[in-house]
């Protein structure tokens, strides 16, 4: 909702005018920025490589008795562990070394959780603007139809 909102107000006699001729196509086409979208699902998937593995335990320095703790080294192997993590999501590799596949977390923010949004988005505007959203958007029925969610996932 929050979103949508944002989106409206920056442009509402847009959001009106399509609105007006039941132009839900055209309000999809309003709402949605590729560059974004894009951004939001590699920001997904460098968050599933990062999170999906074991940390680089090797790297961490050990405390010794009585000596204080190499904070400085923590964080550089923190930090290397993120890069690494990074350059294997930027990859796009098959061969994933952690707990999941984070091109699946990728294709389900693509495929899904994206689209589900866009039309929930559309919905919203449709009402805010006094209208009935067409039955594509109606709140019981989205453009997703989640029963094909996992050939949509396998794709």
């Amino acid at each position: 909702k929050f979103v949508a909102e944002s989106k409206y107000r920056s442009d509402p006699e847009g959001f009106q005018k399509l609105i007006d001729n039941d132009d839900a196509d055209g309000v999809m086409a309003l709402l949605t920025n590729s560059a974004v979208e894009e951004q939001v699902c590699t920001r997904a998937m460098l968050k599933a490589t990062t999170y999906g593995r074991e940390p680089l335990l090797s790297s961490l320095p050990t405390a010794r008795d009585g000596e204080e703790d190499d904070t400085t080294s923590i964080i550089a192997a923190a930090a290397a562990a993120a890069v690494v993590a990074a350059v294997e999501a930027v990859s796009k590799s098959a061969d994933v070394k952690g707990k999941m596949n984070p091109l699946i977390i990728e294709s389900i923010y693509r495929k899904l959780i994206i689209p589900m949004t866009k039309d929930i988005e559309v919905a919203y505007l449709f009402l805010r603007c006094g209208r009935e959203p067409p039955a594509v958007y109606a709140n019981d029925r989205m453009s997703i139809d989640v029963t094909e969610l996992k050939k949509k996932i396998a794709k």
